[in-house]
């Protein structure tokens, strides 16, 4: 099971991150310097590839746009060992599912399969209209950024597993976010309505905007990213 971090949840709390600590500020090099593994580098290139692609809106390539920039050059690349602890049950599922949605997805699917089990799983923190036991159907983890396989301070990609019928809580998010759905999902941004989405589709949601997702189904997995804040 995922590990739970039993932290009270203040008020206007952004509900994707919850570091235990504030990151350190690593150094980054060109790429070649510190090398990504080749799966983590085609998983980074097909998604920002999908991110910026011309059906993708304005406001979600800008972001992920400034994201990829950054990209060219590499934090501190964690060396791969064994698998952690805290791989989501149903995660298979759903990147089995995202497999059979189409050509351009086999690959990412494949891409993630083989980083699933190296990332750092972390149970999400309850709140306004989460589903029952939301603790045991959720888990995020940071794939670039504080705390992931690439270490760094300047911006995060995390990606989210949801089980079946499960609602994440409404919050507020910190940071322009841009996402990218690997499964479908319903998606409610600031006061819009609840809309359908289905795999591939790419949206943002603006910094103190409401955000709020929910999976039916099928088990939700999604990737996003944002620009973190510069630190003073």
């Amino acid at each position: 099971m995922a590990r739970t971090v039993g932290r009270p949840i203040k008020p206007g709390a952004d509900l994707l991150l919850n570091d235990d600590e504030k990151p350190a500020y690593i150094r980054l090099h060109d790429i070649g310097r510190e090398r990504r593994s080749r799966p983590l580098q085609e998983f980074l290139n097909d998604v920002g590839g999908l991110m910026l692609s011309a059906e993708a809106p304005a406001v979600a390539s800008f972001v992920a746009g400034k994201v990829l920039q950054r990209l060219l050059k590499t934090g501190k690349v964690r060396p791969e060992g064994g698998s952690l602890p805290g791989t989501p049950e149903g995660l298979d599922d759903a990147i089995a599912h995202l497999a059979k949605s189409g050509r351009k997805y086999e690959a990412i699917a494949s891409q993630f399969h083989s980083l699933a089990d190296k990332l750092l799983w972390r149970r999400g923190r309850s709140g306004p209209f989460a589903s029952l036991n939301f603790g045991d159907t959720h888990s995020h983890a940071v794939v670039v950024g504080p705390g992931g396989m690439e270490e760094r301070a300047d911006l995060r990609v995390g990606v989210i597993y949801m089980d079946r019928y499960t609602r994440f809580p409404d919050h507020v998010q910190t940071q322009p976010r841009a996402f990218l759905l690997l499964s479908p999902a319903e998606i409610s941004l600031g006061d819009s309505q609840w809309f359908s989405a289905a795999t591939g589709t790419v949206f943002a949601n603006d910094a103190g905007q409401s955000f709020a997702i929910r999976c039916t189904a099928r088990p939700l997995l999604a990737v996003w990213c944002q620009i973190e804040p510069e630190t003073k």
